[in-house]
């Protein structure tokens, strides 16, 4: 059976409106020692960093092969489809050891969220034995499944060469199920468990919000370490307008 391992596998919405006003009280420690990014428990624009990158990859899953931002190369797709206050940065979609850019213009007053990594585990799959056993929940089942593909060991992000402290600290597991409905044509080369319906999915994910970038050119580096010795540098070019 195949699953989805993005940014290290080839292969691997609805957005509700949002207020841009963010509500300081809950999302900002001035104390924390990543002031570029929301904390890892916060919840910006009233939902949390793993609620956001399930919507993430919701908004992956719903692009067809030919305009879907991870499958793009240069970054020329980065705008499609994106909507409300966090714009979503998808992983580049490669198995190889190497250097990778892309370059992305994103409107100013946008909280920005880094895929960085992520599996997505959808059900249900064409094999039969593909399903949780006596007493075991979807939801347990899944999370459990998610875990034995291979993820990153190591991780280094940086924004404008200043680094992102603990990065392996930016994991999440989703909260409960979600539900996707994902482009038949994805289902070839992204995920052979994609059944063009909706469907019930958790990820397993590193994912880093950025708060809102001043106008001008920015740049975001993330370089991971597989299991497999595999290393990748992702350099991501920003135009903020």
């Amino acid at each position: 059976m195949y699953k989805t391992l993005c940014t290290l596998l080839m292969a691997c919405f609805t957005m509700t409106a949002a207020s841009a006003t963010e509500p300081q009280s809950l999302d900002f420690d001035h104390g924390d020692h990543n002031p570029m990014l929301y904390p890892k428990h916060s919840r910006p624009f009233d939902k949390s960093i793993v609620g956001w990158g399930d919507r993430s990859v919701q908004w992956i899953y719903a692009q067809p092969v030919g305009s879907n931002p991870y499958m793009d190369p240069t970054g020329a797709n980065c705008a499609v489809d994106q909507h409300g206050p966090v714009w979503f940065l998808a992983p580049i979609a490669s198995m190889m050891a190497g250097s990778f850019v892309r370059s992305c213009t994103i409107p100013r007053d946008k909280a920005i969220l880094l895929d960085i990594q992520f599996v997505s585990d959808t059900y249900p799959c064409p094999d039969p034995n593909f399903g949780p056993k006596p007493g075991q929940s979807l939801y347990d089942f899944l999370v459990a499944d998610s875990k034995t593909y291979l993820m990153t060991m190591t991780l280094d992000v940086s924004l404008d060469g200043v680094p992102i402290h603990d990065a392996l600290d930016y994991h999440y597991v989703s909260e409960n199920l979600f539900s996707l409905k994902g482009d038949p044509s994805l289902q070839p080369m992204f995920d052979t468990c994609i059944t063009g319906s909706w469907q019930p999915v958790i990820s397993n994910a590193w994912y880093m919000m950025f708060r809102p970038l001043s106008p001008g050119m920015h740049t975001i580096v993330r370089k991971t370490t597989s299991a497999m010795g595999v290393t990748n540098t992702f350099t991501y070019y920003l135009t903020i307008q």
